[in-house]
This record gives C-alpha cells, structure tokens and sequence, in this order.
C-alpha cells in the first residue's frame, strides 16, 4: 500500500485542523477567521530531491488581503503528521526573486555546470533553500544549495549535525524505519479521531468558503472545551486573545546564518529582562564561525545573567517537560538537528490528538533583523527533538 496520502485527503486534513485550531481561538491565528485555504499549495522537496511538504496558503477574503500565513501538511503518512505546522504571519522571502538572484551568478561561478532543475527544498528543518542539480560536460551531476532568505550557499557537512549552526541534512534521510512506523501508526489514529467529528460538522468545515462561515456552529463549544493553550505572561492584564494585548516574548531574527542559538538565547534572556546583543552573546555559547554553537549553552546563560539564572541542559526531551515549563512560566530552547529555537507555549487539541509547541524560530535571516524569524505552532511528533535549555530564577 502506498504510504501517499491522496490530494484531497489531505486537503480534508488542511481545512479541518485549520478550521477547528481557529475556532479554538489559536493564539497568533485571531485574522484566519475572515480567512480561506488555498487548495493550491507551494510544494518544498528534500535535499534527495522527493516532496516533503506542501505548505497551504491561508488568504485573507478581503480584496487585496494577502496572505496571512501558512499550513505546513505532509503528503506522505511515513514521514510526518499530516498538519506539520502553522506558520502565522506572512513570509519576508520571496521564491521567485530568489532564484531570479541567484542564477546568474550561479551560471558565474560554475560556468561548466548545465543547470537540469531548479527545487524548494528543506535543507534542515525548517530551513529553506533554492537547489541547484546539475550536471557537468563529463554527465556528473551534483547539488548546490542557497538559503532562500540570505541566498549564502549551504554547506553540506554531516560532522556538524552534533552543532547548531549552518548546513543541510536530509530530513527524510534521518528517519528510522521506528520512526516511520511510528508514525504510520498516528496517522491511522488521526483518521480515526477525525472520524469522530460528526459527519455534519465535517461536511460544514470543508463546505465553509472561509473559517468564519463556520465558526456559528454549535460544535465550536465542544472544540474549545477540548483544547487547552498556555503562553508565558508576567503580567495580571496579559490577554493573548487581544491583538493590542503587552505580550512577554518578543522575536529575534539571526543577524548571521548561523546564529540560530545566539538569537534564541537573546531571546530568553530578553524574557528575564537581561539586554545583550547577538554579538555579546555569541562567545558565551562557545560560538565558532561557520560552525554554529555546541547544543549545551547552559552555562552561557548563567554567565549572561551573573548566575541569577538557572539553566539545565536535557538531552532526552519530551512534551510533557516543556508543558510543565510554560505552565511555570519558564521559557526554553528547544534544540533540533542543527538549529535552535525558542518555546513561549504550548496547546493540547483532543479533537485533532494534536499536542504543539509556539514556537519562536530565528530563520530566516532578513537584512533588517527585526524583519528576521518567524512564529508557528508546530506538533510536537513532527520533528525529532534533540535538546532542551530550560531556564529559571535561580533561588536567592
């Protein structure tokens, strides 16, 4: 049996989370109400040339709306969940005008190369980046990969994945035959809880032109006693449901490609209230140039902010540690294969048997930073996890 999810299943998979994490009043998602799903989606293939997502366009209704965000699905059972994540907001890069860029100097740099085909590709998770296949005048072919935001060439070096730096991996590569039957097993579970929506309501969401038509339901009391989200606040007026709400956490995009752990650090320290610069931070986490930053940065935290912050470095992350670290009001970094982001929440959904983590990445790189990273809900089961830094007040 083919492990290919067909086209409108996993549409059906797209619009329903979308519509029920929505009406659930999914934090950073609050404009998706007036909102549709774009059937046409923009496919992101693996280094080894096989599709590895399709990201769904979430477009405002509104003449000239744009788009609001992203639904990353998996079009295979085996590799992913089918709802990967969301990405909130709109993207700062452009494919287009990325590969307009980068060709001719491709064509400078390797004038003996023939170009045969040019892809979207994750390069490390959730990186993307423009391929180049070619094929030399002696019918060798190779790849040639640039990030799709900073155009940088990506090295492809397999000694770095124990770094959190700058290089591309296989995403499906790194699967063990576990994981995937790991994950073929959620699938067929996930079907079976969406099985459990009533055939009505299921009909209702896939008929709804935007989420807002269905969001009158009846069922939407049901969804939103099922789904519990907690985000870090310090503040008694703090409401992540208000758009103009004080929010505690604020992004940082990577000032180099290379300093995914350098800005999620600025990040939780910002948190804590201690202001450094990526720069100043860089050193404290054993940064080397070109090669990113070792997983532990425990220590760098506690030197940062003069050991009046605990920091614990966990090598065998789970859910159920970074829940009790949002419920604490605890921010953390969450490490993956080579890259390092921020976790500032999390949401528990019983009727998708979907658990994420919020999830403020520092890619992609922007020439203005503050332009830089990006927000998503991502589900916990989609990527491996690698490490966590959790952080605290230390005790006086």
């Amino acid at each position: 049996m083919s492990n290919e999810i067909p086209r409108d299943e996993l549409f059906e998979h797209v619009k329903i989370s979308a519509t029920v994490d929505t009406v659930s009043r999914m934090p950073g998602a609050e404009g998706w109400l007036k909102a549709k799903v774009s059937r046409l989606p923009v496919k992101i293939f693996d280094i080894n040339g096989e599709l590895l997502f399709c990201d769904y366009p979430v477009q405002s209704a509104a003449k000239g709306g744009g788009t609001l965000g992203h639904v990353r699905a998996s079009p295979r059972k085996d590799i992913a969940p089918p709802i990967v994540s969301y990405e909130l907001g709109p993207r700062r890069w452009n494919l287009r005008a990325a590969v307009e860029k980068l060709t001719p100097s491709f064509k400078e740099k390797f004038p003996r190369l023939s170009v045969t085909d040019v892809k979207l590709v994750c390069y490390s998770y959730p990186k993307l980046g423009v391929m180049f296949q070619a094929v030399d005048p002696t019918g060798a072919t190779s790849r040639h990969i640039f990030d799709v935001a900073s155009l940088s060439q990506v090295p492809e070096r397999k000694e770095r994945l124990a770094l959190e730096g700058f290089f591309a991996w296989s995403y499906i590569e790194s699967l063990t035959d576990e994981i995937k039957s790991a994950r073929l097993r959620q699938y067929e579970q996930l079907r079976g809880s969406l099985n459990e929506i009533p055939e009505g309501e299921r009909l209702a969401m896939l008929k709804a032109e935007t989420i807002q038509q269905y969001a009158k339901s009846g069922y939407v009391d049901t969804i939103l006693k099922l789904v519990k989200t907690k985000l870090l606040q310090y503040c008694t007026h703090y409401d992540y449901k208000e758009a103009r709400s004080h929010h505690c956490f604020v992004l940082q995009g990577q000032q180099l490609d290379d300093y995914c752990a350098v800005a999620t650090c600025q990040m939780v320290l910002c948190y804590y209230r201690y202001y450094y610069t990526q720069d100043q931070i860089a050193p404290k986490l054993n940064y080397s140039s070109g090669s990113g930053c070792p997983p532990d940065q425990s220590s760098g935290y506690e030197q940062l902010t003069c050991d009046h912050l605990d920091a614990t470095y966990d090598s065998s992350p789970t859910f159920s540690e970074a829940k009790a670290q949002i419920d604490a009001l605890h921010p953390f970094k969450s490490g993956i294969t080579g890259h390092a982001r921020a976790c500032a929440g999390y949401q528990s959904n019983m009727v998708t048997k979907a658990d994420r983590l919020y999830i403020y990445d520092p890619w992609p790189w922007d020439a203005d930073y503050k332009l830089a990273g990006s927000i998503a809900w991502e589900d916990w089961s989609s990527v491996t996890h690698t490490n966590y830094v959790f952080t605290k007040l230390a005790c006086p």
